[in-house]
């Protein structure tokens, strides 16, 4: 019989609430808290996971449609969620409207500067990224041109000018971590996340 994979993450599932955001967040404080087990729950609009297009969010926002509210839970709170469905929407008012396995995520970026040093500590941070994350479609380009050194910091000439892009790809926990480091560096522009779900 074969062992079960120890090293095998837990997946993660996209749950759709009907209702406030700020009410969906009580709630599931509330009842994980009870359950008594460590739950892993992501916000969409908290942790820049994209979750609807612009046509949607305006819609939202002239009452033609319904406010949602979309999170990211683990195995455990899902399997939870799913099994008191009706109860919560007796109890609560809050109705379940999605409920998606997530097989993997995508984040691209890309960044600009205009000094080795910045460059330097981008590149380490991408030579980090955890082993689960793949980088796709990177590409960097370094231009350093002498003549330009010592001239005004805000000309649009440089003596140093470095640019990359590409794309993350992997398990969304995991990207999530990475968004939140790239906010420390104002120079990199991280899009939002992308799921692709069951």
């Amino acid at each position: 019989m074969a062992q079960p994979n120890k090293s095998a993450r837990s997946p993660f599932y996209e749950v759709v609430f009907q209702g406030k955001p700020k009410v969906v967040r009580a709630f599931l404080s509330g009842l994980t808290l009870g359950a008594g087990h460590p739950a892993r729950i992501f916000y969409n609009f908290l942790d820049g996971v994209g979750h609807e297009g612009k046509a949607e969010k305006l819609a939202e926002m002239v009452g033609i449609r319904n406010t949602d509210c979309h999170t990211i839970v683990d195995a455990k709170t899902s399997a939870l969620l799913k099994k008191l469905a009706k109860h919560i929407r007796r109890e609560t008012g809050l109705e379940m409207t999605a409920h998606r396995k997530i097989r993997s995520a995508s984040m691209a970026f890309c960044f600009q500067v205009f000094a080795s040093k910045y460059d330097e500590e981008i590149m380490a941070l991408l030579k980090k990224l955890p082993k689960e994350l793949k980088l796709r479609g990177f590409k960097h380009e370094v231009q350093f041109d002498p003549s330009a050194k010592g001239i005004e910091t805000y000309s649009a000439v440089h003596d140093f000018e470095a640019n990359g892009k590409g794309t993350i790809m992997g398990p969304v926990d995991r990207l999530i971590a990475v968004k939140q480091a790239f906010a420390q560096y104002p120079l990199i522009k991280a899009d939002d996340i992308e799921l692709r779900l069951s």
